[in-house]
C-alpha cells in the first residue's frame, strides 16, 4: 500500500486520541499525540497513563519503545509534518 500514510498526527490525548494514537502505532503506524496540556503531555512522555483502559499501557509501552509514539505539546509541528491528521 504505497498510498498509506505512514505519519499520523492525532490531536488530544484524552480516551479517543490516546486510544487511536496508541492503536495505530501498535500497528506500525509513526504516531505523534499532541495536546495542549503540558502536564498531560509530560506525564504521557514520563510513562504515565492517565486512562483506565484494559491493555492499553502495555500498548502505549510497546509503542513508544519501537520508536512509533511520541507525544508533543501543541499541534503545529506534527500536523505540519503529517500524512494524516486525527481531530
Amino acid at each position: 500500500m504505497d498510498s498509506a500514510p505512514s505519519r499520523i498526527a492525532v490531536v488530544g490525548t484524552g480516551y479517543v486520541g490516546l486510544t487511536t494514537g496508541a492503536c495505530l502505532a501498535h500497528l506500525g503506524f509513526d504516531v505523534v499525540c499532541c495536546d495542549v496540556d503540558e502536564r498531560k503531555v509530560a506525564s504521557l512522555r514520563a510513562g504515565g497513563i492517565p486512562i483506565v483502559e484494559d491493555g492499553l499501557a502495555e500498548i502505549v509501552r510497546g509503542a513508544v519503545e519501537a520508536g512509533h509514539l511520541s507525544f508533543e505539546l501543541g499541534v503545529d509541528p506534527a500536523v505540519r509534518t503529517a500524512d494524516a491528521v486525527f481531530l
